[in-house]
């Protein structure tokens, strides 16, 4: 990881989305990377061993009336920002702060969104703006004096929705994503890894 930065993701989401912002941030920081990723160049540098830590502290929003010097900060400090996006998300100030932040910081490409819950694009058709889950700092780019344009972006999203993708590979998708290697070829190791404890685990209990 680039030196200049302290945490590899910071974890932005709606405080109604916390069990999802748990389970991802326990699920990053516990990952192992395949032995045989470790240390691949990529477009993002090396590839880690473990992709920690990751920064989802937003306690002392409740009362604030700005994202504070600390966020901002870990925000400066992170090499992604992760998005848990949902109607609560979509509504929330202090997403769509911490959003536009890290755009400003010229990350836009940095950016990575987990689906939870409602519709992407549900507010431009007329009568379910209440199901849009991007907020509205991913929904448009940032223009030249600093500010949300008019122009559309397409946030790079995993969905973790019901009958979409299965944990395990909303987990996976994101890894690829900011590790700079292909889902694929992620998938390909980690199933090999799998099988691999599998057949430990019967070689032990037959001995």
């Amino acid at each position: 990881m680039n030196p200049q930065f302290k945490y590899r993701a910071f974890i932005s989401y709606s405080h109604s989305d916390e069990g999802w912002a748990r389970w991802l941030h326990r699920s990053l920081e516990t990952y192992r990377v395949p032995k045989r990723l470790v240390g691949i160049e990529t477009a993002f540098g090396p590839v880690p061993e473990r992709f920690a830590p990751v920064f989802r502290d937003r306690d002392e929003l409740a009362t604030a009336t700005n994202l504070g010097e600390t966020l901002i900060r870990a925000l400066e400090q992170s090499a992604f920002q992760i998005v848990i996006c949902s109607p609560a998300a979509a509504k929330s100030r202090w997403v769509n702060e911490e959003i536009l932040t890290f755009k400003r910081l010229g990350r836009e490409h940095r950016i990575f969104c987990l689906i939870v819950a409602g519709e992407p694009g549900a507010s431009a058709v007329p009568g379910t703006a209440e199901l849009e889950c991007f907020p509205s700092a991913l929904i448009h780019k940032l223009g030249s004096d600093g500010q949300l344009s008019a122009e559309r972006s397409e946030p790079i999203a995993a969905d973790a929705r019901p009958r979409k993708d299965h944990k395990q590979d909303v987990l996976l998708k994101l890894l690829a994503g900011m590790l700079g290697i292909g889902l694929d070829e992620l998938k390909r190791r980690e199933a090999r890894r799998r099988q691999r404890r599998l057949m430990a685990l019967v070689s032990a209990s037959v001995a």
